[in-house]
C-alpha cells in the first residue's frame, strides 16, 4: 500500500479536519501531486485587499483550523475550485491569485462566470487562502 492509499482522503467538496478544512482536489506541480484545501468557505475570505498585500494578509491571518502554511493559491487552483467547489466563493467579487501578469498587473478569478482578468495591482479584491499537501508526505 502506499502512504496515499493510507490516508483518507475525502472526497472533493468534503471537509478534511485533519488538513484544515474542504479538500478542493489535486493537481500536478513539478512533477509531484498536490492535495488541495481550502479553509472551508467565505468566512475565511480576507476582504478589500491590494495584490501587493494579498501574501502578507495570508500570513498576517496565522494559523487558521490547525495549520500555518496557508498562502495565496495560483490560477491553476482557483480554476480547479471553480469546477469543483464554487459554492465555497463569493461569486459577486474577483480573488487574488499569487500570479503578476506585468509590473502593474496582476491575475485575478472572478467566480461568477469562471472568468481570469488581468487587474491593476491596487485594485482591492478577496483572498481565500489555500495549502496544499504533496501525495508522497501523506
Amino acid at each position: 500500500m502506499t502512504a496515499a492509499t493510507e490516508t483518507q482522503i475525502p472526497a472533493i467538496g468534503q471537509p478534511w479536519p485533519e488538513q484544515g478544512g474542504t479538500y478542493v482536489g489535486s493537481l500536478m506541480k513539478d512533477g509531484q501531486l498536490h492535495h488541495l484545501v481550502e479553509p472551508g468557505g467565505v468566512q475565511f475570505d480576507i476582504e478589500d485587499v491590494t495584490f501587493r498585500n494579498a501574501a502578507e494578509a495570508v500570513q498576517a491571518k496565522g494559523e487558521i483550523n490547525g495549520h500555518n502554511d496557508w498562502r495565496v493559491p495560483d490560477q491553476r487552483e482557483l480554476m480547479l475550485a471553480y469546477i469543483n467547489v464554487p459554492g465555497q466563493f463569493d461569486k459577486e467579487d474577483w480573488y487574488w491569485t499569487s500570479a503578476q501578469y506585468s509590473e502593474y498587473l496582476a491575475w485575478a478569478f472572478g467566480f461568477e462566470n469562471g472568468n481570469v482578468g488581468n487587474w491593476h495591482k491596487y485594485n482591492e479584491f478577496r483572498v481565500r487562502p489555500f495549502r496544499s499537501i504533496i501525495d508522497s508526505s501523506l
